[in-house]
């Protein structure tokens, strides 16, 4: 649903440039013959005007139609408005500026759009449609240089916005990698903790049921060997996969420590309803379900300072679902770049994919932003 309303707002953003282009064009083709002739606004120059503004208007449905539709106008409007040109004419420009600025921005959408070659043609097609109407072979240089310059203008904003989304695509797998390499840490620490519990009830065999047989004493005692072995190659592990974060000695958090979780923030002035009614989760599941909250309600306190949040945690027979919403902001965001990437959502969204379940995220009707998280319980042992 986010993906949809942010492809109807950039077709919203585009259909509103070209329509405020339209009316620039229409203004440049009208105004500067009605300021420069005594007889001021004609019939012509105004039929004229709207025929300059129709490739424009066309760019938003099929680019090249309007294009072509462009080429024929620099071809055969002139002879429309013969000698009803303004300065122009003077200047011994057979074009007024409107369709100037018209044709230099179809081949600035063009250069945008189209691969390298549709933009060669393009351009060289434009150029040779100049040549009926020049006067003098070395009028040719400017037509040529002004359509050059809007074609070198499309190809500089289309490289920024390809390295722009390079680089956002990158970041994000760099997020999702670090957020999965967390994972593994927290889901080794879950593991080392089980694997350890498994070490001193495999021990205790001995003492706390006497008089077993020497074969059954005999299982235990590999059983013993095999999860000590485990578990120091589990803690070998952890130490590399920590990098010097911490040294693995906390217990990792699970569903009983949101609470002290949500108390530190409320502690920071934030106002937070919370409503568990989940108990014995995985100890996996547990703890993402404490990282994605973690993580909501720090993305609010920064973009929704002031605003009510609400946090619910339900279980089902088979998923754990966790939703925080929080409201609109009452106060200025503590982060309003509009250019810096958001990686929250992102990590949020490995962590849960990962477990094999589903986030969705996105505003509210009332301004504000909800996220949910479906994470499977599959029948595991709880903890």
């Amino acid at each position: 649903m986010e993906r949809l309303r942010g492809t109807r707002s950039a077709v919203a953003r585009r259909i509103t440039a070209t329509h405020l282009m339209a009316v620039v064009c229409f203004l440049l083709a009208i105004v500067p013959t009605a300021l420069h002739r005594e007889d001021g606004l004609h019939g012509v120059n105004l039929a004229c005007g709207v025929a300059t503004v129709l490739p424009v208007l066309l760019a938003a449905r099929n680019l090249l139609v309007a294009w072509l539709l462009s080429v024929l106008l620099v071809l055969f409007l002139p002879w429309g408005y013969g000698e009803r040109t303004g300065p122009e004419l003077e200047w011994g420009w057979p074009w007024t500026i409107g369709l100037t600025v018209a044709v230099g921005f179809l081949l600035y959408r063009v250069a945008l759009r189209q691969n390298a070659v549709v933009v060669v043609v393009v351009l060289a097609v434009t150029f040779v449609a100049t040549w009926p109407r020049l006067d003098d072979w070395g009028d040719a240089g400017l037509p040529g240089a002004l359509a050059t310059g809007a074609v070198v203008l499309g190809y500089a904003i289309r490289w920024r916005r390809e390295a722009d989304d390079l680089r956002h695509t990158e970041q994000t797998r760099l997020v999702a990698l670090e957020e999965r390499t967390r994972i593994a840490r927290e889901l080794h620490d879950v593991v080392s903790h089980h694997m350890s519990a498994l070490v001193l009830r495999a021990d205790a065999v001995q003492y706390r049921l006497p008089g077993l047989a020497p074969e059954v004493l005999a299982e235990v005692d590999v059983l013993q060997r095999l999860a000590r072995d485990g578990l120091t190659e589990m803690r070998r592990m952890l130490v590399v996969l920590r990098d010097g974060d911490g040294d693995g000695t906390a217990p990792p958090p699970g569903l009983s420590d949101v609470e002290g979780l949500v108390t530190r923030f409320r502690e920071a002035g934030a106002e937070i309803t919370l409503r568990c009614d989940a108990t014995a989760v995985p100890a996996g599941v547990g703890l993402s379900a404490y990282r994605i909250v973690q993580e909501a309600l720090s993305n609010s306190g920064r973009h929704a300072p002031g605003g009510a949040v609400a946090v619910e945690i339900t279980a089902g027979d088979d998923v754990l679902w966790v939703d925080v919403r929080n409201a609109a902001a009452t106060r200025p965001a503590l982060d309003n770049d509009p250019h810096r990437p958001r990686h929250g959502l992102a990590g949020m969204a490995e962590r849960v994919r990962v477990l094999g379940g589903e986030l969705t995220a996105g505003r509210t009707p009332g301004g504000g932003f909800e996220v949910v998280a479906e994470l499977p319980l599959r029948g595991e042992e709880t903890g």
